[in-house]
């Protein structure tokens, strides 16, 4: 390759337009390729000689990028009110899915926000524990079909664990030969599953 084409492509304040079939370089001085992009902002805070390096968006990019903040700040609220009712079972922050804007911006489409399910040996604390989750889950006015999904699912373990404590709590205990204890007709063994 020709080491004046090698330095000019090489060369950070130009930009590579292209090279022509003769092998001529074109390019375009950086500088005046970003002066070209930027126009100046107006409105409050925009002091004198204030520039934004973006062209204005379209009627189509303003509306899309009004659509996008409304998502952002609905996302951010709602993931919000699983984090406040879920308390000390929220693992971490929420986390989002992004999309980028026509600004060039990323806004918040998505979102969810991880829960301590575990089972602890304690029968009434998990059934406030699937009862805090179940909570959690409905925190937002509007709960979306995972958050019912996982209500329900609280719910069913809530129930599935009293149950089991239930039949557990008449089945005396028994010995390694299988006899029965006569003075633990009345003790409990307790089995979750979750």
């Amino acid at each position: 390759m020709n080491p004046a084409i090698s330095r000019i492509i090489a060369d950070p304040n130009r930009d590579l337009l292209g090279i022509m079939s003769n092998g001529t370089v074109i390019t375009r001085n950086a500088r005046e390729s970003w002066q070209q992009g930027r126009v100046q902002k107006d409105g409050p805070g925009a002091g004198p000689g204030a520039w934004d390096a973006r062209p204005p968006l379209s009627r189509e990019e303003q509306e899309v990028l009004e659509e996008l903040k409304a998502r952002d700040r609905e996302v951010r609220l709602h993931e919000q009110k699983h984090m406040a009712a879920a308390g000390t079972l929220a693992k971490g922050g929420p986390k989002y899915e992004y999309a980028i804007g026509p600004d060039g911006k990323p806004y918040a489409i998505g979102g969810h926000v991880r829960i301590d399910t575990s089972s602890v040996a304690d029968a009434d604390e998990n059934r406030a524990r699937a009862n805090q989750i179940q909570r959690a889950a409905m925190a937002p006015g509007d709960p979306s079909g995972p958050d019912m999904g996982v209500a329900q699912q609280a719910g069913a373990q809530s129930i599935g664990r009293q149950a089991s404590l239930e039949y557990r709590r008449n089945e005396p205990l028994q010995t390694v030969e299988g006899n029965r204890y006569p003075e633990a007709g009345q003790s409990y063994r307790l089995r979750l599953w979750g």
